[in-house]
């Protein structure tokens, strides 16, 4: 051959060289894809928590041994993870979170108060076989948001009139505890013209009263969950706005006749309008109508601690969040228009907080408590799961000796007086408790502190099943 016949395939070579590393650019650029996680909770169901030991145990899965049951970590298969949260403008605070568990004593972080994005890239090596053509490894991107739970409580909010919100609140008022906490506050309603003209200071006057009595729901010993407006509680940037001068109208009947403009009515259902519309909506689509799936995370302890009208207002609040995501067959020409939520998990938190013969009971009862929604997910085809878990271990497994028996306990530090104790806790129920359950206090689940969670060198032991639960929601991505 010729200089100018190995010239032309010197460049002949040359392109053939520059196309397949273009190839393999495209190829690389193609196994990028993204994952929106929804970790939904009510208040203090531990989404922070979850989150937090969710990604401190991803940064380290390439080198930790942390998650065992986590396909493409024990199979040594991660790369190596980046966090990219800086980068969303409304970062999560992961290291305030990890260096709080990481102290001595550790505590834990504190509560969600406002808006942040957690933002991973997880950098993995395919699997053997043919969908090596594609590229070596590829980059997974994992969004999860966090947020207040109060926030939540918002949506189903979405698909009622001011009419019918006022009819919903109506039936809870009629119930205690909210009854008997609330018979001041009720009487002061009955007592107004809502037809008459509006006196805003009077508004302003009878809407401070009302987000007191949602204050005082919200906390010990009635613990309730399905407390709205979610932004009355907890409001963010919305504190001292006019938009959160805001109340249902609870009465024994509906003002009758038409609504005069510049009314308490008209001004009182205009409020609701615009929250609805400049509150609730922009953080529903922003957000939650774009998720692929799901986690929910339920304490079913504190439920159980706390009786029957806490546990029934739980139901009742999970399953009104629940019909306000966008569920059905996350197919590709679905995705083209309208993202929807194919795979959903339902998380029991504080596993820890029982003993490791418990954890089938605590996945049976959250089964029973959430079974209506379950089902309606089964008939649209979405996958769905129940799991007891712990993000992070607080409990270590003791025995003790009683009448001849050996019994399984827990030994921990208590919450409310960093006192050490080994008990045993008690037993979940496998049936929804029945009203004599109620009365006998049966439920007495004991709160514990955190036992340090290490900055390095995690193990198995400090979470119970989160490798089962990031195999369950994103395994499939790593195929």
């Amino acid at each position: 051959m010729g200089i100018g016949g190995r010239l032309k395939s010197w460049i002949g070579d040359q392109r053939v060289e520059q196309l397949r590393d273009r190839l393999a650019e495209l190829a690389e650029q193609s196994t990028e894809h993204h994952l929106r996680l929804a970790v939904t909770g009510l208040s203090q169901s531990g989404k922070t928590v979850f989150i937090s030991a969710l990604v401190h145990h991803l940064l380290h899965a390439h080198r930790s041994g942390s998650l065992p049951f986590f396909d493409v970590a024990t199979s040594g298969r991660i790369i190596g993870s980046r966090d990219l949260s800086d980068e969303s403008g409304t970062p999560f605070p992961l290291q305030q979170a990890i260096a709080g568990l990481g102290r001595e004593p550790p505590h834990w972080p504190a509560s969600t108060r406002e808006l942040s994005e957690v933002r991973l890239a997880i950098r993995y090596r395919r699997p053997p076989g043919l969908r090596r053509v594609l590229g070596e490894s590829a980059t997974l991107y994992l969004d999860i948001i966090d947020y207040p739970g109060e926030w939540l409580l918002d949506l189903p909010m979405l698909e009622l009139s001011f009419e019918q919100w006022c009819a919903s609140q109506q039936r809870l008022f009629e119930q205690e505890p909210r009854l008997s906490v609330a018979s001041d506050w009720l009487t002061r309603l009955r007592q107004v013209d809502w037809h008459a003209p509006a006196e805003p200071a009077l508004l302003q006057e009878l809407s401070g009263t009302y987000t007191r009595l949602l204050h005082r729901l919200r906390s010990d010993p009635y613990a309730l969950s399905l407390l709205q407006p979610g932004r009355c509680v907890l409001p963010g940037e919305l504190e001292g706005t006019e938009l959160l001068q805001l109340f249902p109208l609870v009465l024994p009947s509906w003002p009758m006749g038409a609504i005069p403009d510049g009314s308490f009515l008209a001004l009182l259902k205009s409020r609701y309008e615009q929250y609805r519309q400049q509150v609730v909506r922009p953080f529903y689509l922003r957000h939650f109508s774009r998720f692929d799936r799901q986690v929910v995370l339920v304490d079913c302890l504190k439920t159980l601690n706390r009786g029957e009208a806490c546990f029934e207002d739980m139901q009742r609040a999970l399953n009104g969040i629940l019909q306000s995501f966008n569920y059905g067959r996350n197919g590709f020409l679905r995705r083209l228009f309208k993202p929807r939520i194919d795979r959903v998990l339902f998380a029991s938190t504080k596993a820890d907080h029982v003993t490791a013969n418990q954890h089938h009971n605590l996945d049976r009862f959250l089964e029973l408590m959430i079974q209506d929604a379950q089902r309606d997910m089964g008939f649209e085809g979405i996958a769905t799961r129940c799991m007891a878990i712990a993000s992070v271990r607080s409990t270590q497994a003791a025995e003790a000796q009683v009448d001849g028996q050996t019994l399984s306990c827990l030994r921990g530090w208590r919450k409310d007086s960093d006192e050490e104790i080994a008990l045993f806790p008690g037993e979940v129920p496998t049936e929804l408790p029945r009203a004599e359950d109620w009365t006998q206090e049966r439920f007495r689940f004991i709160d514990f502190a955190p036992r340090r969670l290490p900055q390095n060198e995690l193990q198995p032991s400090h979470h119970i099943r989160l490798d089962q639960l990031l195999e369950y929601m994103t395994g499939d991505q790593f195929r």
